[in-house]
Formats: structure tokens, C-alpha cells, sequence
């Protein structure tokens, strides 16, 4: 059994792990990154970042590697059950562009590990429990793995996902399952699909779908809707999900949707329940103790309504790197533990609300995108929620998590 000590050590290997390494790094902290799985978790197809991922992004120096994804300028919405259809401009008064990027999940990932030193992210990391201890009036995080191996830790970062080891020993209340399940997928053209860079949307009775080019062969698609009953399990079999939308839950919808899921590279359809966080289990909720914090879906986890899971994961990487490195910083560059409680306390304050509203906003959109055709909710859905709230939504989202100048 061996003992090794790193001043940082971040669980998950994900999108909020690999952005806080690199943020870390931008500091001249070099931060240990455990991940369970055996490689980089590039599965899965796409995921939207609005301007205040991109902000992130080129505060972690990487938004140049993604500059081939282009935004949207508009959208449209069409209400399943009358056909109307309503425009939505992603477009500020003057001009600019504040409209979403769907950019390959394993092109973010890569992006973002291309950024750290290969040793930096140990694979087949599997944990099998925390612990503290004091050390000169500090404490210091003690990570038990599978394999007997313990790493001491000055600060623990758990960006370990929606069934975060890390948030349950903080004493985190589980995320709840919102009624509802998504299926993605990825389609292929390999000769063009000849669509324009537009996000299309259909939405009511329950259900929502849509999809928007991410470059000239390729589309990423989705549908979400309510869950099946209570005993009957998703499907598994990518086949068989396909099916089960074309001729049950989207056999109504339109030819061109269609026709993009019938293109779908298989390997890329998942289906999965839709979970998220109590919000006032945020706001009151333990985030970090002693030295030790949450990142990503280990701390706030969403529903995907306002396409800000990956978002705001960018930006909690960009702020705990700030709040450490700073620290590391102005002292000699050296991490000091007895400052690390107090630190990471501030880093928790300066999200909590934050991400609270942005978990309360993406299950109200959900909520009335997703509202059947009567006439309270198609009054909620087109006047309030898309004349109304969307472009605050959009504002709100539009946020500047700041630099890393060190």
C-alpha cells in the first residue's frame, strides 16, 4: 500500500474536472485528476454552450480550438399541436451574436486535456472512501482507492458527476428525478445535409424535440419528454431507442426531424432520466467543507432545458481557479492548507445563488415548453415564456465568469 501527497487532487475526469486542472494550471498549480473510466469519456454526442461557456473557455485558452463551431443567430419553435411557429432572434440590438454553439462533446474534451500534462489524469481511478485529518492545525483530505493506493490531498475538488461521491460525503441531498427522460443522438450526411445554421425546435404535449447543424454532415438531435411508467425500464439498445421514437413519442412530428434521426450514427443515441438538484438544497446546503468542494453536476446538477449543465461547469472552473490560484499566489506561490477552508467558503458563496437560479430556471422551462395545447398553457408558453422570459433567460446566462491573470 503506497501514500502519495499532491497539493490538489480533482475527482472526475469530466467536463468540470478537466476545466478546473486547466484553470489550476493557468496558475502554475498542477492538480492529480482521478477518473474512473479507462480513457477520456468522449461518448455521447453534442452539447450547446451559450456566450458564458465561451467566455469560460477563453479564459482557460482553449476557445481557439473550437472556433470551427459557429453560433446560431435565430431560432424557431413549433407548437406540436397547432403548427404555429414562432422566431427567436439570438441576436443583440447592435448586432451581436449571443445564440448558442453545439460543439462535439469529445471535441470539448480533448480541447481541454490537450491543455494538461499526460501524467496529470490518472485513469482506472476508482475510490473507495474519504477521510480527514489534522495536520498542523490544517486538514488534510485522505482519499482511499480500490487498489489500496491513499493520496493526501491539501484540496479536494469532487466534479465527479450527478452520483458524486464527493457531494454525498459533504452530506449533499441526492438529486430527484424530474419525470421526464432525454434521448440524443447524432446524425450523419455523409454528402451534406444542406441545413441552415439554425436551431429547430418542436415543443407541447408533453414533448420536446429539436436539432441544429454542428457543421455541414453532421446534426445533433434530441427529444425529451416524460418518463416511462414507474417499473418499466429505458431501452438500452441504440436500434431499438430509435424505434421507439420514430414510430411512437415523434411519429407526428416533422418529415426533416425525421429524416435527421433516421440518420443517426447508432452508436451515438442514448436515453437517460433527467435528474437534478433541489434547488434550496444548493442554497442551504453543504458545497465545501474544510478543504474540500463540489464542481459541475456534483454540485448543482440541471435539467438541460436552458443548455447550461456544461455551461456552468466551465464557469465554476473559471471562479475555483481564480479563488485558489490567487491565494497560491500571494503566498509564494505555495498552497497553504489553513487557508484553503476559507477560501474555498468563498468560492461556494459566489456560486451558490448562481447556480441555484439556473436550476430553477431550466426546470420551469422544461416545465412550460413541455405544457399541453390549452389555453393556460399556450398562454404560459407563448406569451409569457418566449415574449417575455426567454430573453431574460438569455441575459442571464450571458455571463462573464472573469479572467485568470496571474
Amino acid at each position: 500500500m503506497s501514500t502519495t501527497v499532491e497539493n490538489v487532487v480533482i475527482v472526475g475526469g469530466g467536463i468540470a474536472g478537466l476545466a478546473t486542472a486547466v484553470a489550476l494550471k493557468r496558475a502554475g498549480i498542477e492538480a492529480l485528476v482521478l477518473e474512473r473510466s479507462k480513457g477520456l469519456r468522449v461518448n455521447g454526442t453534442a452539447l450547446t454552450l451559450f456566450p458564458n461557456a465561451w467566455f469560460a473557455l477563453d479564459s482557460l485558452g482553449v476557445s481557439h480550438k473550437l472556433a470551427s463551431y459557429t453560433p446560431s443567430l435565430k431560432g424557431y419553435i413549433t407548437h406540436i399541436d397547432t403548427g404555429e411557429v414562432q422566431e427567436l432572434s439570438f441576436t443583440k440590438a447592435n448586432g451581436d451574436a449571443v445564440g448558442p454553439r453545439s460543439v462535439h462533446r469529445k471535441a470539448l474534451l480533448e480541447a481541454l486535456a490537450g491543455e494538461l500534462p499526460v501524467h496529470s489524469i490518472r485513469f482506472s481511478s476508482k475510490i473507495s472512501a474519504i477521510d480527514t485529518q489534522q495536520h498542523e492545525g490544517s486538514s488534510i483530505a485522505i482519499v482511499h482507492m480500490e487498489n489500496g493506493t491513499i493520496i493526501k490531498a491539501k484540496v479536494l475538488i469532487g466534479c465527479d458527476g450527478v452520483h458524486s461521491v464527493v457531494s454525498r460525503w459533504l452530506g449533499l441531498r441526492e438529486p430527484v428525478h424530474s419525470g421526464r427522460s432525454a434521448v440524443r443522438g447524432l446524425a450523419v450526411y455523409p454528402q451534406g445535409h444542406g441545413l441552415k445554421q439554425i436551431v429547430q425546435q418542436y415543443a407541447g404535449s408533453g414533448r420536446r424535440a429539436g436539432f441544429v447543424p454542428l457543421n455541414d454532415k453532421e446534426v445533433y438531435w434530441f427529444f425529451t419528454g416524460t418518463s416511462p411508467a414507474k417499473g418499466t425500464s429505458l431501452a438500452e439498445d441504440p436500434e431499438e431507442i430509435q424505434k421507439e421514437i420514430l414510430e411512437n413519442y415523434a411519429n407526428d412530428l416533422p418529415p426533416i426531424y425525421l429524416d435527421v434521426v433516421q440518420h443517426s450514427d447508432l452508436s451515438t443515441i442514448t436515453w437517460a432520466l433527467l435528474m437534478f438538484r433541489y434547488p434550496w438544497n444548493v442554497v442551504f446546503g453543504s458545497l465545501s467543507k474544510q478543504n474540500i468542494t463540489v464542481a459541475g453536476d456534483a454540485m448543482h446538477p440541471m435539467t438541460p432545458d436552458l443548455a447550461q449543465g456544461g455551461c456552468s461547469a466551465l464557469e465554476d472552473a473559471v471562479i475555483l481557479g481564480r479563488h485558489i490560484g490567487t491565494s497560491f499566489k500571494h503566498n509564494g506561490h505555495v498552497l497553504v492548507p489553513k487557508e484553503m477552508s476559507e477560501v474555498l467558503s468563498k468560492y461556494v458563496e459566489e456560486r451558490r445563488w448562481r447556480v441555484a437560479l439556473l436550476i430553477t430556471g431550466s426546470y420551469i422551462a422544461g416545465w412550460v415548453q413541455q405544457g399541453g395545447s390549452g389555453w393556460g398553457s399556450k398562454f404560459l408558453r407563448d406569451t409569457v415564456y418566449y415574449k417575455f422570459l426567454f430573453m431574460k433567460l438569455v441575459r442571464y446566462v450571458n455571463y462573464d465568469s472573469g479572467k485568470l491573470d496571474f
